[in-house]
């Protein structure tokens, strides 16, 4: 049944009145900062079903006679002057569509499209009402400004309106923007969520227009609910219009996913499934097993990933400062140890993962980039990188040595505040970043030699600054040993065999192994869980489970801590463990609860979040670590051996009150057992530092 237009208002004013009066007074209390009303379509549909229907079928004609009904009411309470609109939410999920399936029918309907938000243009002011003034008899006239395409001038000067009735043509008609009404208009652009394509498919885009208060309200990589209408507009070729029409939307409310994760859909039969496996006793043990089973071993690497994915539990202080509840980890390791076939796993078990690779990935790629969009005539949008569109998610970068280093650098403010500050081509904003890192990095002369004669930190293209933003540091070495070499052969010889020729799949003469493993939760002859499982396990996890550590768990990472400190490294100047490695320990336990689905973390917990720190330790520095070495690229030794140096120089010239020559220093330094050899590397690296000058040549040196 069509409802007449002029029955619209009134409807409205009896839906409003009966449903949102509270709501439409602190409407008005509130206004400008709060200029919409929300209207859910569940309340309308309770109203009048077929009242619902229209705004689904006719809502151009709906949205205009609702915010006629919010502008009487408004003017009843005494507020004529408020202007403020009516925005419909919650539509039925009959309305809703992915940006690939908007078709031809959908045009003129109201519609819901579930989509991140990838490139945000400029908020510019656009007509709305249009007041012109006719230069043959300053006769003023108001004209409607539907669209954002063309200014609709008039056409005649109305004698009906007190005008001097010439045509277009017979005079001008100039606007007066003061008396003019403006509205913000702002392009936006809808990109499909990653995690819903088929491998290989490009996601599509949709170029939406917001306007009034819904301008400027999202930034680059928010997940969003858009409601509003489809429009087109035709092609144009060699300056003429086409048959063929791009498709646009007008935004007309815009819902926020307030549930973390909320795109991955879970039954209630798969949600039984995962509290059935959270009550294992060895559900750490079955996970971690179940993270890249391709890959034989590192089951000590691979049990902080699968706490990675978890996380910690993200929280705000009392004084505002944000807590990161995500747990970066940086795989450094040889060339063939799997660390890249094991950031591909981990970015498509997780939610919103992302994998990039340093090697193509720029610090534009990866925080957002400024670009030139042509639907806003070439004006400067941001349009957001992979860090962005991870967000509540995981990020994982190969070659991450092999970045630029001005993009490298980006990284640090993403990885510790978890957000980019962006200043590009007049543009200021703030993007989110709350996703975990798993990052992957070669040494730079393509094997690690021993950490006991180098330190990591000097064979790899990484800065100690970046380097210590990671929880978890593990080094991969590839080191023969002939029991382990014939079980990694024969793992990887059964994988071959058990799998299925890729064209066999593409020709549909055999299954995907993938899809018939997808059916099988908890696979009963491999005994792993399959990553579909996984994926909703970790959502589940993530949404409704946030973890406190017990009094036992606090006393145990503060025990270990202080001890740790108390202990020290080599040197007097040592610093074992820093305070950023206790948060670390506190995110690894809390992961550790959220894989049980426990609200709270266990001395067990701590003890596990302890063991691997331990390992990943003492893996990478031997039983004498020292922060100190991580912080400043230099062991304990090298340090030491500098200040002997120095303290050589500032002898001998505070002694002779001259320039020391370079052949006393060499000479002291080998009475303390420096050979001349590293005498003269150390002293060259402290030159180059700027720590000493060589005043008159080669063979002088002064103190700073």
């Amino acid at each position: 049944m069509t409802i007449q237009e002029f029955d619209l208002p009134a409807r409205w004013r009896t839906l409003l009145l009966d449903n949102y009066s509270e709501a439409i007074h602190n409407l008005e209390v509130s206004w400008p900062d709060e200029q919409s009303l929300e209207v859910s379509y569940r309340d309308i549909e309770s109203f009048d079903p077929d009242f619902a229907s229209s705004i689904i079928e006719e809502p151009e004609s709906n949205t205009q006679a609702a915010n006629q009904a919010l502008g009487l009411l408004l003017s009843e309470l005494g507020s004529p002057r408020i202007v403020a609109f009516v925005r419909i939410v919650e539509l039925p999920p009959d309305s809703n569509r992915t940006v690939r399936q908007l078709r031809s029918e959908d045009l003129g309907l109201m519609i819901s499209v579930d989509a991140i938000a990838t490139k945000i243009g400029k908020v510019l002011p656009r007509t709305y009402l249009a007041s012109f003034e006719c230069v043959g008899c300053g006769n003023t006239i108001t004209v409607s400004q539907p669209n954002e395409q063309e200014l609709i001038e008039p056409i005649e000067c109305l004698v009906i309106d007190d005008g001097c009735g010439r045509k277009k043509g017979q005079t001008r008609f100039i606007q007066k923007i003061e008396q003019s009404v403006l509205i913000d208009t702002q392009f936006i652009e809808l990109q499909e969520p990653p995690e819903n394509l088929r491998g290989g498919v490009q996601p599509e885009r949709i170029l939406c227009i917001a306007e009034h208060d819904i301008a400027g309200q999202l930034n680059p990589g928010d997940r969003v609910t858009a409601n509003g209408m489809l429009f087109v507009r035709s092609q144009r070729k060699g300056g003429k219009n086409t048959p063929i029409f791009d498709i646009f939307m007008r935004i007309h409310s815009i819902e926020r996913e307030n549930i973390p994760l909320e795109e991955i859909q879970i039954t209630e039969e798969e949600e039984r499934e995962i509290k059935d496996l959270s009550r294992r006793e060895d559900i750490h043990e079955l996970l971690t097993r179940s993270i890249a089973p391709s890959i034989f071993g590192m089951n000590r690497q691979k049990e902080s990933l699968m706490l990675q994915l978890f996380g910690g539990v993200a929280s705000k202080a009392k004084d505002g400062t944000r807590l990161r509840g995500d747990i970066h980890i940086l795989l450094m390791g040889d060339p063939g140890v799997a660390k890249s076939q094991l950031l591909s796993y981990m970015s498509q078990i997780s939610p919103r993962g992302r994998f990039t690779s340093g090697m193509s990935a720029s610090a534009a790629g990866l925080t957002a980039a400024a670009v030139q969009d042509s639907a806003a005539d070439g004006r400067w949008t941001l349009e957001a990188g992979a860090l962005a569109l991870a967000d509540l998610g995981l990020a994982a970068i190969d070659e991450f040595d092999k970045m630029n280093e001005n993009d490298r650098s980006s990284m640090h403010e993403a990885m510790e505040q978890q957000r980019i500050s962006i200043s590009k081509a007049g543009i200021n904003a703030t993007l989110s970043t709350r996703c975990a890192i798993l990052a992957a990095a070669n040494p730079k002369a393509g094997r690690f030699q021993s950490v006991s004669e180098i330190p990591f930190t000097q064979q790899i293209n990484l800065k100690p600054a970046l380097i210590s933003r990671f929880d978890v540091i593990w080094l991969l070495t590839d080191q023969p040993a002939t029991d382990h070499d014939k079980q990694i052969a024969d793992h990887i010889m059964n994988n071959r065999a058990d799998s299925t020729p890729e064209i066999l799949i593409e020709q549909g003469s055999a299954v995907d192994p993938t899809k018939s493993a997808a059916k099988d939760g908890l696979h009963a002859e491999t005994g792993i869980v399959n990553r579909d499982l996984i994926r909703k396990y970790v959502a589940f996890a993530k949404r409704t489970i946030h973890p406190q550590l017990t009094d036992e768990a606090k006393s145990a990472l503060k025990k270990f801590y202080v001890e740790t400190r108390r202990e020290g490294g080599e040197s007097h100047d040592s610093i074992a463990i820093s305070a950023r490695a206790i948060e670390g320990l506190y995110r690894l336990s809390q992961a550790s609860a959220r894989v049980k689905l426990s609200s709270e973390a266990t001395i067990e917990d701590a003890q596990r979040a302890i063991r691997l720190t331990t390992l990943w330790r003492h893996e990478l520095m031997g039983e004498n670590y020292d922060e100190t070495t991580l912080q400043s690229g230099k062991k304990a030794t090298a340090r030491n051996r500098e200040r002997v140096i120095l303290d050589i120089v500032k002898r001998i010239y505070s002694e002779t009150g001259d320039i020391v020559p370079l052949m006393d220093v060499l000479t002291e330094a080998g009475r303390l057992e420096i050979s001349r050899d590293v005498a003269q590397d150390i002293i060259d690296n402290l030159c180059t530092d700027g720590r000493l000058m060589r005043p008159r040549g080669y063979d002088t040196l002064q103190p700073v």
